[in-house]
């Protein structure tokens, strides 16, 4: 395992980013993330703990020490799928009493997602933290085929929106996630950018390592279901303002691959048997 740390901080939060043959995406994620990108807060207060998958396609560990930041780089050896152990091993590594979840690499945020997360947690240190889904392109990433969407498509979406300069511009090019269809003011059913207390991801047993699908199945709905269901797991905030945005990258279940719906199918089973077949969205106010 090979470790890059950029600076030694006592963060205030700790991201959590998990990439596994994805380098554009993630080092637009993780520019997202960086300080000169995040406004109205100082880079002392935040880490970046980036935990990567080994695959013939690698982050460059250079790259993302050179990021404006206080970021650590994991590269790990995993003869699984599934980003259960990475997402375990991120969560082991992280220094504050707070963290923040991105269990898929190839999400973006907007400029004010650690600001506003920092913000919360002085509120109530109990408190569950959310970021509203979008997929990058004008359909859901599901129909990316039908849709004639690739991503020589969205480098060219991205260039032409100057994201870097003003990172609400991917509003404009993005459209709600197919995970939350009905938008981010009805019940969230996924948060791939999901903010809570280390005690409570601990609570929970971090990720379940039952969940060895491709992809890790479902892990991610169940974490966020699980998280928001501990008692002390109150106030809930949702940053309406402020996105996670998905960058396309043939995933397992963001593409639109022949055996899609089967896919979809094993990852539903598997995510019902744990909630006595009748798994929904997380229905906080």
């Amino acid at each position: 395992m090979n470790a890059i740390t950029h600076k030694d901080t006592c963060p205030l939060l700790s991201f959590v980013v998990v990439v596994y043959n994805m380098p554009r995406q993630a080092m637009n994620t993780l520019y997202s993330l960086s300080a000169a990108h995040q406004q109205n807060s100082d880079e002392r207060d935040y880490e970046i703990i980036v935990v990567e998958n080994q695959s013939n396609n690698n982050l460059i560990a250079d790259e993302v020490s050179a990021l404006k930041g206080n970021f650590r780089y994991f590269l790990r050896q995993e003869t699984s799928q599934s980003p259960v152990g990475a997402i375990n091993f991120g969560l082991e590594q992280a220094g504050a009493n707070h963290i923040c979840l991105m269990v898929d690499g190839a999400r973006m945020v907007t400029p004010r997602v650690v600001e506003y997360a920092l913000m919360a947690i002085r509120a109530n240190t109990n408190a569950l933290i959310a970021v509203p889904g979008y997929s990058l392109g004008w359909q859901d990433q599901h129909h990316n085929i039908d849709a004639q969407y690739d991503e020589t498509q969205e480098i060219a979406l991205l260039a032409a929106c100057q994201w870097q300069q003003n990172g609400y511009r991917l509003f404009d090019i993005a459209t709600i996630s197919g995970a939350n269809p009905n938008g981010f003011m009805n019940p969230l059913m996924e948060c791939n950018c999901v903010i809570a207390s280390a005690r409570h991801f601990t609570a929970i047993g971090g990720a379940n390592t039952d969940f060895q699908l491709p992809g890790g199945g479902s892990i991610n709905l169940h974490m966020f279901r699980q998280l928001g269901l501990l008692p002390d797991s109150t106030p809930y905030f949702l940053m309406s303002g402020e996105g996670s945005f998905h960058q396309y990258h043939g995933g397992i279940t963001t593409s639109q691959w022949h055996d899609l719906a089967e896919v979809l199918e094993s990852h539903r089973k598997q995510l019902h048997s744990y909630w006595g077949g009748h798994f929904h969205s997380l229905r906080r106010e």
